[in-house]
């Protein structure tokens, strides 16, 4: 018994230990159960050090050959993975070069990678995200009590559990933008001018703010993004200096701000040096999608709803991937069962803006926090109509302020936790006389957030739009011959490129559920593949290039061209059909004697 008080944890670690445990099994749950997508495939291959070159080009390949650039190789280093990443893709390297390091851990699959460490590591980021947030709201508001309460919040996020579900870097991202804020949280504080009496704020130590610098830079080193979550920091204390400016000026010169411009110019020299990569990035294909016209009225409001529904994501979520009307019964069972939480939601986070301003403690976290959330969301706005770039569109960039918007959660309702007052702030239950303590409501909130985060691993919500499986039913159920599966890969002049991601996506999910050597795989014939590479400034015509791959495959056979409707009448193929499956578009031809 002595033994077991020795090694007692103190509360406060204890629950954080708790939300951190529950967020990491929540975010292993079912992690293998959604299909794998390009994006996801992209990653991996830059993971392992290779090229997503590797796989042959322009002839008819084995499943084997097509899956090369996912198979590990032991001569990879991390200095392959950064030199592949940036010769062929725009991120920046500090995820890639961490998640190389974790999967030399794990063994293959068959000598491909195992698709369940790729995505475990974002995985414990985001359950990593739990405890920071802890500290962003703890050291923002100056209350342990709405810590506990924000980083309960973040544990069941359903927006973040979709994120940490994939093997994407945006876990990783969401996690040193969180530990950004806590640092954040205690310059901001250094700064705050004393009450009449009271002492003199201290500037952070040099060691906070060494370490404030390196989350920074290895923050826009994992994500370019961050750097709007690093300019939402610096409007906040924009904002303070002006406000400190007007009446005491000489503030702006003493030692908490000089702590914090140095840290500025070092998160600055930090951010530049990546500047050259950036300026790659913008205008290449990896960045056009996010192009928005603006020149239609509707266009504008978009933007608008997209951020509200991702704000809402962030707490709460409906099941909203329907198939039949067993599917579309749960839809609106779902919307009709979490809409007045959500309308609940709102009024109390409201009604707790006022009361949390009440006090100069919760005034100055709000300032902090509150002004944090809303200079991002301004930002992405900003970014969106002024450069004609819709991050809104798709939620993913919302990394940037999901733990703001975490730590506004803990340090509102916390403020109803506390029943020792005589009169209970309740919540009346719509349509009776029913009431809600506050400490009930908060726990209702906290409740729809973990239903939402299991409608997410169940792939009920923030589902899949690529289902590769889907796609390789139809091509075994439709296909007469032996099947070939095509994909036209365009290359950029001059500009990075990945090529054949959305293929080996494919070819990943046959490898995984229907590998040819099962005999339950359902394959007759083993499918073959291809990659079609479609230069921008080509030697020779390409047409002429894909007839030579359609002649080396013996007749008849099934075609099935991902992304591409051609006539290919002339090379012997007639076209069956052209429509989709899986969210893959293709064109299916038969291909006989010529």
């Amino acid at each position: 018994m002595r033994l077991f008080k020795t090694w007692q944890l103190p509360p406060p670690a204890f629950w954080m230990l708790l939300w951190f445990g529950l967020a990491l099994a929540i975010r292993l749950l079912g992690l293998m159960s959604k299909p794998l997508w390009m994006d996801e495939a992209a990653t991996v291959i830059f993971t392992l050090g290779n090229s997503s070159y590797s796989a042959p080009l322009d002839q008819v390949i084995s499943l084997d050959q097509l899956l090369t650039p996912l198979q590990p190789r032991p001569e990879a280093t991390v200095g392959s993975t950064i030199h592949y990443l940036m010769q062929e893709d725009n991120h920046p390297p500090a995820y890639f070069a961490i998640a190389h390091l974790w999967m030399n851990l794990f063994p293959t699959a068959q000598g491909v990678a195992l698709p369940w460490a790729a995505r475990a590591l974002p995985a414990l980021f985001g359950a990593l995200s739990a405890p920071a947030v802890y500290l962003a709201v703890w050291l923002g508001f100056r209350s342990v009590l709405a810590g506990q309460i924000g980083a309960a919040f973040m544990a069941v996020s359903p927006f973040g559990v979709a994120m940490s579900q994939e093997a994407r870097h945006y876990s990783m991202a969401t996690l040193l933008v969180a530990l950004g804020l806590a640092c954040f949280a205690v310059g901001g504080w250094s700064l705050r001018r004393p009450r009449p009496g009271a002492a003199a704020p201290r500037p952070i130590s040099l060691p906070l703010a060494l370490l404030w610098v390196g989350i920074n830079a290895l923050a826009f080193a994992t994500h370019y993004f961050t750097v709007l979550a690093l300019l939402a920091q610096a409007l906040v204390l924009v904002a303070l200096a002006i406000h400190q400016g007007r009446t005491q000026p000489k503030l702006l010169w003493q030692r908490p701000w000089r702590r914090l411009y140095g840290v500025m110019l070092g998160t600055l020299a930090g951010c530049l040096a990546w500047l050259p990569v950036l300026l790659n990035f913008y205008g290449s294909s990896q960045s056009s999608n996010l192009a928005i016209d603006l020149s239609q009225p509707m266009r504008w409001l978009d933007p608008i709803a997209q951020t509200l529904a991702g704000l809402i994501f962030m707490v709460i979520t409906p099941i909203t991937r329907a198939q039949g009307a067993l599917g579309v019964a749960a839809v609106v069972l779902s919307v009709l069962v979490l809409l007045p939480v959500l309308l609940g939601l709102v009024a109390r986070l409201i009604q707790a803006w006022s009361l949390v301003s009440l006090t100069d403690q919760g005034r100055f976290g709000l300032f902090l926090m509150g002004g944090f959330v809303l200079a991002a969301i301004a930002l992405f706005f900003a970014v969106t109509y002024g450069l004609g770039m819709d991050i809104t569109r798709g939620h993913r960039y919302n990394f940037v302020f999901h733990p703001g918007v975490m730590v506004l959660v803990g340090g509102l309702l916390a403020t109803y936790w506390p029943e020792t007052t005589a009169q209970p702030r309740s919540l009346r239950i719509p349509f009776t006389q029913q009431k809600f303590s506050g400490r009930r409501t908060v726990q209702v909130f906290w409740v729809a957030g973990l239903v939402s985060a299991l409608f997410v691993v169940s792939n009920l919500a923030f589902a899949k739009y690529f289902a590769p499986a889907e796609l390789v039913r139809t091509i075994q159920t439709e296909s007469t011959h032996p099947a070939l599966i095509g994909f036209p890969a365009p290359i950029e002049a001059e500009k990075p490129t990945v090529i054949g991601h959305e293929l080996l996506s494919i070819g990943w999910e046959i490898h995984r559920h229907f590998n040819p050597s099962d005999p339950d795989s359902g394959w007759t014939v083993p499918p073959q593949f291809f990659l079609w590479t479609l230069p921008s400034n080509p030697t020779a015509p390409p047409e002429e290039k894909l007839a030579e791959i359609l002649a080396t495959m013996p007749r008849p056979f099934d075609l099935w061209f991902i992304h591409i409707g051609s006539d290919l009448s002339a090379n012997g193929c007639q076209q069956l059909s052209q429509t989709g499956s899986g969210g893959h578009p293709y064109s299916h031809y038969e291909c006989a004697t010529l």
